[in-house]
């Protein structure tokens, strides 16, 4: 079978996931985990940690506040569910991301003049759902044949710490795909 789009591609193999570990979510928050994984694959990450941002966000303005709060929730959630396995063996846990991820989430569905009826009902549920959403995408991630040597885990894992540009680049010859990250000018 051949896939149109990146969209598609990940529209199918999300509904996969989402039977076989037997969730089920509203379709617009189905809608937005698409979204959200085709974003990730061009998505600009920051090094600096998660709960430094969700500490910033409570100070910041209301849209930076969303902006954070937003990257939070996703960037917890793609790296619980999608890169869990690694974080076993860093000092940083699943759980961590996990708290992270719902408490951005929560913080999000509970800010009803900067978001949409629907964009803090679709927060709600990946607040709530979190747990379940993260073995979605574990599931997910192995239904993509995703078989990644342990020396380039680990290459990752030094990249993800530090931002190396050379990293990177040797991740990327790898074949790799990886999320942009921001460049520091």
């Amino acid at each position: 079978m051949e896939i149109a789009s990146v969209e598609l591609y990940f529209h199918e193999i999300l509904t996969a996931a989402l039977r076989s570990e037997n969730v089920r979510v509203k379709d617009t928050t189905e809608y937005y985990l698409v979204h959200l994984l085709c974003n990730y694959t061009s998505a600009q990450l920051s090094p600096e940690p998660l709960g430094i941002k969700l500490a910033q966000a409570a100070g910041a303005e209301p849209s930076e506040r969303v902006r954070l709060l937003q990257e939070v929730g996703d960037t917890a959630l793609t790296t619980s569910g999608l890169f869990g396995e690694s974080l076993t063996r860093r000092t940083i846990s699943v759980d961590y991301y996990v708290k992270l991820g719902r408490t951005a989430y929560s913080q999000l569905a509970n800010t009803p003049r900067l978001l949409s009826a629907l964009l803090r009902e679709v927060c709600d549920e990946l607040a709530e759902r979190f747990p379940n959403l993260v073995e979605v995408l574990l599931s997910l991630r192995s239904n993509m044949n995703l078989c990644v040597p342990d020396d380039v885990v680990k290459l990752y894992e030094r990249w993800q710490s530090t931002g190396s540009s050379y990293l990177e680049q040797r991740l990327r010859r790898s074949g790799v795909l990886l999320p942009r990250t921001k460049t520091s000018h």
